[in-house]
């Protein structure tokens, strides 16, 4: 019997997954940048030595190489560690498309450019994991390229996706969202005492106007936040 998908966010941006004895990192080791929550000192030096739950990694990857999302001290250290571990830092010649297998788990990898931003640009990858019978769609901060994103996905069916809040604000990513996936979390948020932008306040808004549209939705603030992500499409 396949074991059941796990994942735990450790920060706004961070994603540990694990299917059995396999595990695998998503923008984990990060820094402090502007509102958002970076990984606490205690899991970084955990993940970083390989103690337990993080002692069975088979791959570390990340979306793009932003701060929020990226730390160069802490995955240096992390790699001099971990030699030889199946690895994916964007880089300007990354491929637009790729696939990489590690452990439990299949990584298929997808250029997209991110959200218009004021700070440094780096080259911007989503996600589509599978392990264990389960499909997660990660998007981190992909622009609002609806067409970009079914045309990765090819009509697959995928179980859970995790958006950007900015994806609530719009008919259009309203209804990619509905259709994208069978259950989505909004993750990537900022810290609500320093959200000058108002990222809460307006996901809030719309969870108010729209709460048929956004039914399948979960927002998640906590951290870390635990979630059993069993299949839930054939």
């Amino acid at each position: 019997m396949a074991e059941t998908l796990q994942a735990v966010l450790l920060s706004s941006t961070g994603l540990f997954f694990s299917c059995g004895t396999s595990s695998i990192l998503v923008d984990v080791l990060n820094g402090a940048f502007r509102c958002f929550r970076a990984v606490d000192a205690g899991t970084a030096r955990a993940v970083i030595l390989g103690e337990p739950p993080y002692d069975q990694v088979d791959g570390i990857f990340y979306s793009h190489l932003h701060p929020d999302h990226y730390d160069q001290a802490s995955n240096a250290a992390f790699l001099r560690r971990h030699p030889g571990i199946s690895a994916f830092f964007p880089q300007a010649d990354t491929p637009d498309h790729g696939v990489v297998h590690t452990g439990a788990f299949t990584v298929e990898y997808q250029y997209l450019e991110h959200v218009p931003c004021d700070y440094a640009w780096a080259k911007h990858y989503v996600f589509l994991i599978s392990a264990g019978g389960t499909s997660v769609y990660l998007t981190t901060d992909a622009g609002l390229a609806v067409e970009g994103h079914r045309a990765f996905l090819g009509g697959r069916p995928v179980d859970y996706a995790f958006w950007n809040a900015i994806y609530l604000s719009y008919p259009q990513t309203r209804r990619l969202l509905r259709e994208a996936a069978a259950k989505t979390y909004i993750y990537h948020m900022p810290e609500p005492a320093g959200d000058t932008s108002g990222i809460c306040r307006k996901a809030a808004r719309n969870f108010a106007r729209y709460p048929e549209e956004l039914a399948a939705c979960t927002v998640l603030t906590q951290y870390p936040s635990a979630l059993s992500l069993p299949p839930l499409t054939k």
